[in-house]
């Protein structure tokens, strides 16, 4: 009787893994992903940050649909030592739009995470300058950030940056001008 016990808890468990994965790659199938026009390459995004003098990018790609189905996409900056952002409202919206314009990999259903990496003295704020920029509720800085701050953009549907970004994926935003400078 135990090991009948066992051999139904066993079963009970591989079909619940079983419908849990089929449940994943339902949600899976129907978020767009890979678009054959538009937009642009991962690689040709990460070529545009880069050539904001004083910023390389350090990580920047989509993510797989997790198994709620949400996606995302996650994009670090460094500022260089003897550089400084000069218009973090510009930047944070370049990064966004960047980010929603890249064709490979899923399309971003839930949020674009944005982290800037900085000289801790400089009092740069990603989230603070995604508030002005109109992106995210407005906030003040974060004291002690210690030089790394991030930016939330909720891009679920229905929401103000959904709708400010449009279709995905989006226009190539042009590299904004004078958005850092040295120190």
């Amino acid at each position: 009787m135990a090991r009948l016990s066992r051999w139904i808890a066993v079963a009970l468990l591989v079909s619940g893994i079983a419908s849990l994965t089929a449940c994943g790659q339902a949600r899976r199938d129907t978020i767009p992903h890979d678009a054959t026009s538009g937009g642009q390459t991962l690689s040709e995004m990460r070529a545009a940050v880069s050539d904001i003098p004083g910023l390389s990018i350090d990580v920047g790609g989509g993510e797989p649909p997790n198994v709620k189905g949400n996606t995302g996409y996650d994009i670090a900056v460094t500022v260089s030592p003897g550089y400084r952002i000069t218009d973090g409202p510009a930047l944070i919206t370049f990064l966004t739009e960047s980010a929603w314009s890249v064709r490979e990999g899923y399309m971003p259903n839930a949020q674009i995470s944005i982290t800037v990496k900085d000289d801790p003295g400089s009092g740069f704020d990603a989230a603070a300058a995604a508030g002005e920029a109109g992106w995210i509720e407005p906030r003040e800085p974060v004291p002690g950030s210690n030089g790394f701050t991030v930016a939330n953009v909720n891009v679920r549907d229905g929401t103000p940056a959904r709708q400010r970004l449009g279709a995905w994926p989006g226009a190539v935003p042009a590299v904004p001008a004078d958005v850092t400078a040295m120190k």
